[in-house]
C-alpha cells in the first residue's frame, strides 16, 4: 500500500469512527444511535427519472418538496421477495421508526435517503398498504404498512441489499410490510 492509499484509508476510517461515535453507533455501549450506520454520501444513481422516481425518489437529498409519483413493487432476492422501487433499487425500513413517523434526520439521511413522493403500486404490492407521511423537513415520504421507506446509499445498483441488518435496525421489507430479518 502506498503512502497516499494509507492516508486515504486512515482518513476514511477516522471519518467513519467519528460519525458512528457522534450518532451513538459505537459497539462499546450506548445503543445504535439515530440511524445505526455510517454516514456516507449517496452515490449518483443515474440522472433520468424513471417509474421509480429517479435516483432516490424525488429529490431525496434536496430539491423540490412537491410529491412526484414513484412506483413500489416487488422483486426476488437472496432474502426472498422484497420491496423495491420502479428501478429495482432495494427499499428498507428502520425499526426505530414508528408508524407514520420518520426518526431518520440529519446525518442519517446521507446514509439512508428516504423514498420521496407519492406511491403507485407496482407488481406484487398491496396498494392498501402504500401511503405517505410528512417528514420533519416538510417533504413527502413513501410508507408501507405505515413504516417510512428508505434506500441504503451503499447500494449502488438495482438488486443489491448491502444495507440488510445494518446495526440490527435496518431491514429489507416483505410484501406484507414486515421486516425480513435474515442475513
Amino acid at each position: 500500500m502506498n503512502a497516499r492509499s494509507r492516508v486515504w484509508t486512515l482518513g476514511a476510517s477516522l471519518l467513519l469512527a467519528g460519525t458512528l461515535a457522534a450518532c451513538g453507533g459505537s459497539s462499546s455501549g450506548g445503543g445504535t444511535g439515530a440511524y445505526g450506520g455510517a454516514a456516507t454520501s449517496a452515490p449518483a444513481m443515474g440522472s433520468s427519472a424513471s417509474a421509480g422516481g429517479g435516483a432516490y425518489g424525488s429529490g431525496a437529498s434536496g430539491g423540490s418538496t412537491s410529491a412526484t409519483a414513484v412506483t413500489v413493487m416487488t422483486a426476488s432476492s437472496s432474502l426472498g421477495t422484497i420491496l423495491v422501487d420502479g428501478s429495482g433499487r432495494t427499499l428498507y425500513l428502520f425499526t426505530k421508526d414508528s408508524p407514520n413517523t420518520s426518526t431518520c434526520t440529519g446525518g442519517c439521511l446521507a446514509a439512508w435517503p428516504p423514498l420521496l413522493g407519492t406511491a403507485t403500486a407496482g407488481t406484487g404490492v398491496d396498494s392498501s398498504l402504500l401511503g405517505t407521511l410528512t417528514r420533519p423537513d416538510g417533504k413527502t415520504q413513501v410508507s408501507y404498512k405505515g413504516m417510512p421507506l428508505y434506500y441504503w446509499a451503499q447500494d449502488s445498483a438495482p438488486g443489491q441489499t448491502n444495507g440488510q441488518g445494518v446495526q440490527g435496525v435496518w431491514w429489507v421489507v416483505s410484501p406484507q410490510g414486515t421486516p425480513i430479518t435474515t442475513k
